[in-house]
């Protein structure tokens, strides 16, 4: 049984092969489910917004995943305010680079 903060996103599935696929199993399915044929969908995966969608139907604030004072100490290698710190360079061999302001002490 899924905790009431528990969701299935799972896009590539109709709402009726996903709910098939859990009870078979003898998983009952959660309150909250998206899969291909959910009309709230503009966009399926790889876009963000069956993920997006599954957290704001269960009230999780998308936009972080702890408070700050939770993560700094626990060997975090950077911790930014907003994404908007974050730059994102194409490399010459298609990999991606990653750069995040570094605060002096």
């Amino acid at each position: 049984m899924f905790h009431p903060r528990n969701a299935v996103d799972t896009p590539p599935l109709t709402f009726a092969a996903a709910y098939g696929c859990m009870t078979r199993v003898g998983i009952t399915p959660p309150k909250v489910t998206v899969t291909a044929d959910d009309k709230r969908l503009k966009a399926g995966k790889p876009a963000p917004d069956p993920f997006l969608l599954a957290a704001q139907e269960l009230g999780c604030d998308t936009a972080r995943s702890h408070e700050r004072s939770q993560i700094e100490d626990c060997g975090t290698h950077f911790v930014v305010d907003t994404i908007e710190q974050v730059r994102v360079v194409g490399g010459r061999d298609g990999g991606l680079k990653f750069f995040v302001p570094v605060k002096k002490q």
